[in-house]
């Protein structure tokens, strides 16, 4: 059930919204975070918006501030037409979760973005230029791109993706040049987080070897923090490997791939065969898609798979997690909420 907190929200008429808190703002847990649009919305350390500065050139604009399932949505009115069209993916104004993924004003100074086309060809990197967006992935499997879009850059992106918002008081419309007009759908390039739960002899793997089962001959793509071929367990395992995080080499410092890769093909040699994977046969492609943290770029994960797939893997594994409440994946599939 939506929250309605306000129709309308009006501060900061006709202010750039270029300046981050300053330090005693920020002293006081007050953050910002600049919407696709170029506005920006100021927040207090409980979560609630305090007030909202117009970019320039959107003097007109006024903003729906809605309260649903805890999260919290500031959604300009010029865009809250292509949000219900689809063409926009609601956690471009999903405060709370933008808040969550550490995109706000201070932690970045780009908003990561992934745009989907429903034609058969992606415009080429210099088309975004004038939007302030520089392309870091192609994805073909979603026919797409990955973008970083400069918040300094106030409202370029946005106008330059839009027409007819009459300084944010009409209702926009994407624009008819050739790098916009067959997109699909603009979508955020969240943050997805390790996660496993889950152990061999619950999902009966036991039975299978004593079947004769024991993966061999089949190939996994592990797409993770990356795995650490000299661990024991997996020494001979791992075919090959390549990073695709923000990290620096495909070295995992962070344990999860690594626990993963053993968890799925564990020869158990450390423990002298007590702790095996589900399936010590089988072979390892390592893919880092997550960074030492933890945390990687839903863009990543896209080209982590295109990868796994020309190394002609027959698995693919992923154990991360988000927040299901906000996110919708960009695929030509439909959506499942929870881990991937």
């Amino acid at each position: 059930m939506a929250v309605v907190l306000a129709a309308t929200v009006v501060p900061g008429v006709g202010r750039a919204a270029a300046a981050s808190p300053d330090s005693s703002e920020r002293g006081k847990g007050i953050r910002t975070v600049t919407l696709i649009t170029g506005d920006r919305v100021t927040v207090a350390k409980d979560g609630s918006v305090t007030g909202i500065e117009r970019a320039e050139g959107r003097e007109g604009a006024s903003f729906s501030v809605r309260k649903v399932d805890g999260h919290t949505y500031v959604t300009p009115g010029d865009a809250a037409l292509p949000v219900a069209q689809g063409k926009l993916d609601r956690r471009l104004f999903d405060i709370t979760q933008l808040l969550a993924y550490g995109y706000d004003d201070e932690s970045r100074s780009d908003l990561p973005l992934i745009v989907t086309y429903g034609g058969d060809e992606t415009p080429a990197a210099s088309a975004f230029r004038d939007a302030r967006a520089r392309v870091s992935q192609t994805l073909d499997s979603v026919n797409g791109v990955a973008l970083r879009a400069d918040r300094r850059g106030g409202s370029a992106f946005w106008d330059t993706f839009t027409d007819g918002g009459e300084g944010g008081g009409g209702t926009a419309r994407l624009a008819g040049s050739p790098a916009v007009k067959k997109i699909e759908k603009v979508w955020l390039d969240g943050k997805r987080q390790a996660d496993l739960d889950r152990s061999v002899p619950q999902i009966g793997a036991p039975t299978a070897w004593e079947a004769g089962f024991d993966g061999t001959g089949v190939k996994v793509a592990v797409l993770d923090t990356g795995v650490d071929e000299t661990h024991p367990d997996l020494a001979g395992q791992e075919i090959t490997e390549r990073n695709f995080s923000d990290s620096e080499d495909s070295v995992d410092r962070n344990g999860h791939g690594t626990y993963v890769a053993s968890t799925i093909a564990g020869t158990g040699a450390k423990s002298q065969g007590r702790y095996k994977g589900v399936a010590p046969g089988a072979r390892i492609l390592a893919g880092k898609v997550l960074d030492d943290a933890g945390f990687g770029w839903d863009s990543d994960i896209i080209a982590g798979m295109e990868w796994a797939v020309a190394e002609g893997a027959d698995v693919v594994n992923m154990s991360k997690a988000t927040d299901c409440r906000s996110s919708t994946p960009p695929s030509r599939a439909p959506s499942r909420c929870g881990p991937s």
